[in-house]
């Protein structure tokens, strides 16, 4: 099979900091008839209101301050970025995360938000695949996708493209509708005034067990939601009672143990893999024994879970009449807002 009359724009960001919308790096890669077309690149210095760049972040794709000090900022290079993108849908992996990302740096930019339409080859990876974790370089290996260096936003979206591609060849769709319909999902879309996600077709609200006590607003299409999540590992963005909290609030149950109910489990300490065998800690050792009698517990980096955390749930936009002051967060390094 091929993917032949494919047409698509796949992108990713990636970000200076915890803010969603300190966009330091984005990538596109133009797919035509199902044919690479174009890799384009931009860094540029984030939305002025979020212009510094924590240690975790630069732990993660290596861009600093300094190297971003002569780029143009966000809202100069967004133009050129919709220009490459023009009609084309949008293709990426983990879609949410990109497209908030967007969102919000076009929120501290005073800018619009773009019209676009958009896929997303985490959710369809999940429809089709079965892996111990679903980050982009286990789907590019699983697919035979060349993944040249992750978190270089170029590469990532080329990754992306090919995941794409490959899913359509799959399943003989010629269009990035006909494949969402054929991994059973809806596309996602962003208008200037509101937006919804890629999400699993007739996915029920409540589907998986629910921490008492959950708030009555958190959002039951939240991919935390109803998860049960167990952490092992120290990790360098928050505590682990932070990390416990923050998952409550999506709806998700934070375990202290890796049992049958475990859904999630997040490995810290610098973990970038995905074989919890690989990290010698008593709960990976036991997600590993459970995931081989056939229980889908999923694994988790930090950077992975930072970005479940982010999603929010489908809104109207904001008032783009001005940009949004965040103040740096304590302990962070690189250049801070302006004053």
């Amino acid at each position: 099979m091929s993917a032949r009359g494919l047409s698509f724009a796949a992108f990713d960001v990636e970000t200076a900091n915890a803010d969603r919308g300190s966009i330091c790096a984005i990538g596109v890669v133009v797919v035509r008839d199902g044919i690479l077309d174009g890799t384009y690149s931009w860094e540029c210095r984030p939305p002025a209101a979020v212009d510094y760049f924590s240690a975790f972040n630069t732990s993660v794709h290596g861009i600093t301050g300094d190297s971003v000090a002569g780029a143009p900022r966000f809202g100069d290079v967004w133009p050129q970025v919709l220009e490459v993108i023009g009609e084309f849908p949008l293709v990426s992996h983990n879609a949410a995360f990109d497209t908030g990302a967007v969102r919000k740096a076009c929120d501290h930019s005073g800018l619009p938000w773009p019209v676009i339409r958009f896929g997303c080859t985490m959710v369809w990876a999940r429809r089709h695949l079965d892996l111990v974790s679903y980050r982009l370089p286990m789907v590019s290996a699983a697919l035979g996708v060349e993944l040249v260096t992750h978190h270089d936003a170029a590469a990532d979206a080329a990754a992306a493209a090919g995941i794409a591609l490959e899913l359509a060849a799959r399943t003989g769709s010629g269009t990035i509708d006909a494949l969402a319909e054929a991994m059973e999902t809806r596309i996602g879309r962003i208008t200037e005034t509101g937006w919804d996600g890629c999400r699993r077709v007739g996915k029920r609200k409540i589907d998986r067990l629910v921490a008492p006590g959950t708030a009555a607003d958190v959002d039951p299409d939240h991919p935390l939601y109803g998860q049960v999540v167990a952490f092992t590992g120290g990790l360098m963005s928050m505590t682990r009672q932070g990390a416990m909290n923050a998952v409550a609030r999506c709806g998700a149950t934070a375990a202290k143990a890796v049992t049958r109910r475990t859904t999630l489990l997040v490995i810290g300490d610098g973990f970038t893999g995905a074989d919890p065998s690989a990290f010698t800690t008593g709960k990976a050792a036991r997600a590993s024994e459970l995931r081989a009698k056939g229980f889908g517990i999923e694994v988790l980096t930090e950077n992975d879970l930072l970005e479940l955390l982010a999603q929010e749930a489908p809104t109207e936009s904001p008032s783009t009449s001005g940009a949004v002051s965040v103040p740096p967060h304590p302990g962070l390094v690189g250049t801070q807002p302006p004053m």
